[in-house]
């Protein structure tokens, strides 16, 4: 192979199958487009590469790009907060490993589960949920 049939292959041909390629999977990943005009647009750019390509590129919906973005943004996936017992465990392992004291232990752990009464005192009883079965009816309006 040549340095120009190199340079053509890599400057003209691979940037047309690259835009073949994501004018194809653009064409199947839209929702707006229901199965015959995919179908029809697919032949289209099967048989004719550049000119299909082209002309569909420049034809499509300018809420495309939107759904392009929408799409990118929900497969974007955040971590989600570590539970009250993740925590635990990790406050657990800091005071085993020494970092924290028994003390400080003892704050976070309350800070994170949040105020509770002492073992043996009567308040811990009043804040048991009530059952529902037991709550009045609401009177009918």
């Amino acid at each position: 192979m040549s340095f120009w049939d190199f340079l053509w292959l890599l400057l003209i041909w691979t940037p047309l199958a690259v835009l073949w390629g994501v004018a194809l999977a653009d064409i199947f990943r839209r929702d707006d487009i229901s199965g015959g005009p995919k179908v029809l647009w697919t032949i289209l750019v099967l048989l004719l590469p550049l000119l299909g390509t082209l002309i569909y590129l420049m034809t499509r919906s300018a809420g495309s790009a939107e759904e392009a973005r929408a799409a990118t943004d929900r497969a974007r996936v955040e971590p989600a907060p570590p539970t009250s017992a993740q925590q635990l465990t990790m406050l657990a392992d800091l005071r085993d490993r020494g970092v924290l004291t028994p003390e400080e232990f003892a704050a976070e752990k309350s800070q994170l589960l949040g105020p509770r009464a002492a073992p043996g005192d009567d308040r811990a009883a009043a804040r048991v949920p009530e059952d529902s079965a037991a709550r009045p009816a609401a009177p009918a309006a």
